[in-house]
């Protein structure tokens, strides 16, 4: 059974190098890492290559809803294997050793497995620079519900899945293929996202979203709204936000609600 990470970044990769030492050490055989540049002279792609190979290339701007056709297109030339399909600043977080819970769901007919975003902070809910050589966890020591408390954001994702199977944008379900239920594997999936610099790249973001007359800024504008109201830091005391005080019960259960706004919506 082969097992491999496919992700696709562009503007930030300061997590970069955290993700790749994190699923290597899961057990994961191979990387595909799609770099996406604004224009043919964008920096980051030098940056990446300083950090790993770097397997396709795109020029046009940032990838909208999570990049589907740069999955597809890496899944679907492995149709039998394992991929886990994460942004460079996720780190999934898994119960038992990844081999171990994939030969289950094969051996089940399970073809998917979901998780469920847990946001990082650092202390004071301040946005942290990030050491690339430094443990990670111990910068972003909080966990907290940002995403979903405050930007209304989907917080469910397909953490891993078979190459066959077709995701959503975003990878926030699948067209295809079985699913294990959540009671059999739920898959925190630790985001650090909330970091030095989060505030002028989301402002860039709405920007460029405007100019190019697409959709998807919402969330991003809630954010900007909140840190100039609140000042550069999320608020931990705030009890929407659950700071350090994120269990597997709480999540699914706010996860589910909010699940529920964004499919009405």
């Amino acid at each position: 059974m082969a097992i491999h990470v496919t992700t696709a970044v562009g503007g930030y990769v300061r997590v970069l190098p955290h993700m790749l030492r994190h699923y290597r050490a899961l057990g994961v055989e191979s990387l595909f890492v799609h770099v996406n540049l604004l224009d043919e002279n964008d920096p980051i792609l030098d940056k990446v290559r300083a950090v790993c190979e770097v397997t396709s290339v795109s020029v046009g701007g940032l990838l909208w809803r999570g990049n589907p056709d740069v999955h597809r297109a890496v899944m679907a030339r492995h149709p039998d294997d394992w991929f886990i399909v994460a942004d460079q600043d996720e780190l999934q977080e898994y119960p038992r050793p990844l081999h171990e819970i994939l030969e289950s769901c094969d051996r089940r007919g399970y073809d998917f497995i979901e998780g469920t975003l847990v946001d990082r902070l650092a202390p004071g809910g301040v946005f942290g620079e990030v050491d690339p050589r430094g443990d990670i966890w111990e910068q972003f020591p909080l966990t907290a519900l940002v995403t979903t408390s405050l930007l209304g954001g989907e917080p469910r994702k397909v953490v891993a899945a078979k190459g066959s199977v077709v995701l959503h944008g975003g990878q926030h379900g699948a067209e295809s293929g079985r699913g294990c239920p959540l009671e059999e594997c739920h898959v925190p999936v630790h985001h650090f996202k909330w970091t030095a610099g989060i505030v002028e790249r989301l402002r860039a973001r709405v920007d460029l979203l405007r100019e190019r007359g697409l959709p998807f800024a919402e969330e991003s504008e809630r954010f900007l709204r909140y840190v100039a109201e609140h000042g550069e830091a999320i608020d931990i005391r705030d009890p929407r936000f659950f700071a350090g005080a994120v269990d597997m019960a709480t999540l699914r259960e706010v996860s589910d609600a909010q699940r529920l706004v964004v499919l009405a919506g």
